[in-house]
């Protein structure tokens, strides 16, 4: 094959096997994947597929970017797809798959079957290019959340939490969800600072958000604080997909000497690069001002001591939505214990509200993570 457009999969080992009638190499690598990927008994089709789903190239590019593709350029891809579907979509080796769980996002799943199951080389290439549009490729159009430590690692299983789980926090779950619909509709929205007392929701409340909105193209990032350097990096390899990501980073808190916090400033706004309107930054922390601060910083320790406190309070107010989180009164908290026994089948009594009372007193205090953990011991016995 003289491919054009999609030049590299001429390079996959696999690829080159069936085309050298490399038995061995074929399959060799045919179980490797079908036992660690495969969705369906279609071996070589799928594995090409797959490729051809996650191939780098100007199409791919153009596509998910949601650019126009001219004629010359979908011409020029029909011909390689001409080629594709001739030499290896032409042959059939059937291996199913011992059924091991799949952590691929349900969307990636179905449109690789989609592609497998293409008709001909046009339809083949049409569904190529609905794929790029609406999830991209590589590893973004894989997984619906992410880890980022230097790269990018997919999470296949994601907690399950949902906005019917939080309870007594209305007024914060209604503005995450509200800036949030906004986002994924490719309207203005702001980035978020969930902060307040421990235990009550906060990073709960964002996970939750993935889970109400990863069909609309919501993706998820978790980032630890030493790679906040990296933001404008991966905003702009983000800008180039099709999905809506945030950016989220759990339970930060800064000291004085750390020098996250200046990159963060200048990811958020101080870069001469835009920002990308398919990426946010929501924050959790347990403080308001995120840099912690003594009485010293106060008392005049800088000569300049009002500067100091700008410098303190102008990382915090470049978050356009800062959301508290309190910690619940009693009659919060044991309802919000009576709330979560009600989905298993529980009516709150006079004796479980002693149990209760009891267990925050010696677990912690009174929070929604404190009522969580009351619950789990009750029904356990």
């Amino acid at each position: 094959m003289d491919l054009l457009i999609f030049n590299k999969i001429e390079k996959d080992c696999c690829i080159k096997g069936v085309l050298e009638k490399d038995n061995v190499a074929v399959l060799r690598n045919i179980i490797e994947f079908s036992e660690t990927e495969g969705v369906t008994s279609s071996a070589i089709k799928e594995y090409v597929a797959t490729r051809l789903a996650n191939d780098d190239n100007i199409l791919s590019r153009l596509a998910q970017s949601d650019k126009q593709i001219g004629d010359d350029l979908y011409k020029l891809a029909l011909l390689d797809i001409e080629q594709v579907y001739k030499k290896l979509f032409s042959i059939q080796i059937k291996y199913s798959p011992s059924g091991n769980k799949i952590d691929f996002y349900d969307g990636y799943v179905n449109s690789i079957k989609s592609i497998t199951d293409s008709k001909s080389a046009g339809e083949l290439l049409d569904r190529l290019i609905k794929h790029y549009r609406t999830l991209g490729n590589g590893i973004l159009s894989k997984y619906t959340a992410f880890k980022y430590d230097g790269e990018l690692t997919g999470v296949g299983e994601t907690d399950s939490i949902t906005f019917a789980d939080l309870v007594g926090i209305e007024y914060q779950k209604q503005t995450l969800i509200d800036n949030t619909k906004a986002f994924v509709n490719g309207k203005a929205a702001n980035n978020v600072l969930l902060f307040g007392d421990r235990g009550t929701g906060k990073s709960s409340s964002v996970k939750a958000l993935l889970n109400m909105f990863r069909d609309d193209g919501l993706r998820m990032i978790e980032m630890p604080k030493h790679c906040i350097k990296d933001i404008p990096k991966l905003s702009k390899k983000l800008a180039e997909s099709p999905n809506k990501y945030i950016i989220f980073l759990d339970d930060l808190t800064f000291e004085k000497h750390e020098s996250e916090y200046r990159d963060l400033k200048v990811a958020m706004e101080g870069q001469l690069q835009a920002n990308p309107e398919n990426v946010l930054i929501y924050a959790t922390s347990n403080r308001r001002h995120l840099i912690r601060e003594n009485w010293s910083d106060r008392e005049g320790g800088e000569i300049h001591v009002n500067d100091h406190m700008q410098e303190t309070l102008s990382l915090s107010e470049r978050f356009g939505i800062s959301l508290v989180f309190s910690a619940p009164t009693q009659k919060e908290y044991l309802n919000i214990v009576s709330e979560m026994l009600k989905k298993y089948g529980i009516e709150m009594n006079g004796d479980i509200e002693k149990q209760a009372v009891v267990w925050q007193m010696n677990y912690g205090g009174r929070s929604a993570r404190c009522a969580k953990q009351f619950v789990t011991s009750y029904i356990s016995k």
